[in-house]
């Protein structure tokens, strides 16, 4: 488990490395594996949960969650600005009435389905 630190807030304290995908939160699960958080619509969780297909350089969100208004775009902001040029960034499966459509027009790298 590695822990990252954000200069400006803690909001993703927890970061886990899977081999193919990356969890980060506020919050470890209690249950025993201390697992980073990201279950959609949970309170006073701040997460996020990626799929990585690097043979294919691709990044999909599979699930992002904030209880904190503006902390949402901030983890879209930071993966899109963190991740090469040459790498398609998508959200395949889109639930939240909204969010994603407007990021998508902020940023236009990403692909909403």
């Amino acid at each position: 488990m590695k822990k990252w630190k954000n200069t400006d807030n803690d909001t993703l304290q927890y970061v886990k490395i899977y081999n193919k995908r990356i969890k980060a939160s506020n919050i470890l699960s209690s249950n025993g594996k201390k697992e980073p958080i990201t279950t959609i619509g949970e309170e006073n969780v701040i997460g996020v949960e990626l799929l990585i297909d690097a043979p294919n350089k691709t990044i999909q969100f599979y699930s992002l969650t904030s209880s904190v208004k503006g902390n949402g775009e901030q983890i879209v902001s930071a993966v899109i600005n963190s991740t090469p040029n040459d790498w398609f960034i998508a959200v395949l499966m889109d639930w939240s009435h909204g969010f994603w459509q407007v990021m998508a027009k902020r940023f236009p790298r990403l692909m909403v389905n």
